[in-house]
């Protein structure tokens, strides 16, 4: 699904990653753990093509990221990944349904497409009853799983995740995880997910250990 050489990044004089060398396979849920400014979150981003790396290569799919045009990465982005964050993101103004519909109106230009495929999936995570609600009207469990329904109406390849735990206490973190396991087993879902949560990376199936910019083994 991914494969990444020799990945090496810095910000200004800080060295962040330092030759990193990994592969994500197809159908698998990836953890990177680690302490806070070990490279976790800068690697993510760059296998989500959201930053590039100073030197090294990332392919999606065999393509080669570093090739792609602005517009064709932006079309890859819509087309093959999707993206969870701790703090949600939701466009405050709009509702749970009109938030999960947005990137598949700018995929394919379908409003009512892209509102059934929406609904589709916000049934699917048991949020039927929140359609026309707000974030601010939602639990912060809720606004995750809509977020989670934003990453999926396209149908990605891989969902990437970043601390997608953090924000969140012990009873609606284990929401999500059971979320995951659900979206793992039923939709065969690829994740990539930077967590500090032990028990979230203990239902991967991989875990990366990545310290000051290495991965220092795997799991």
């Amino acid at each position: 699904m991914i494969r990444a050489e020799n990945i090496h990044k810095s910000y200004d004089e800080v060295k962040v990653l330092k030759g990193v060398d990994i592969v994500i396979p197809e159908g698998k849920t990836v953890a990177f753990m680690g302490k806070s400014g070990a490279g976790k979150s800068t690697l993510l981003h760059i296998l989500g093509t959201l930053d590039n790396p100073d030197q090294g290569k990332v392919f999606i799919e065999d393509q080669l990221v570093s090739e792609l045009k602005s517009k064709e990465l932006a079309r890859l982005r819509n087309e093959k990944i999707g993206f969870v964050f701790q703090f949600h993101h939701l466009l405050n103004e709009f509702s749970a349904l009109e938030n999960v519909a947005i990137p598949a109106m700018v995929h394919s230009g379908n409003k009512a497409e892209a509102f059934k495929k929406a609904k589709e999936l916000l049934d699917y995570l048991e949020l039927s009853h929140r359609l026309e609600h707000k974030p601010h009207e939602m639990s912060g469990g809720e606004q995750q799983r809509v977020a989670f329904a934003r990453a999926l109406v396209n149908n990605p390849k891989v969902v990437f995740a970043d601390e997608p735990t953090g924000n969140l206490d012990r009873g609606t973190s284990d929401e999500v995880h059971s979320l995951i396991q659900k979206l793992k087993a039923e939709l065969n879902q690829t994740f990539v997910i930077v967590t500090h949560d032990a028990y979230l990376a203990e239902i991967c199936d991989i875990t990366f250990n990545i310290d000051a910019g290495r991965i220092i083994d795997s799991e």
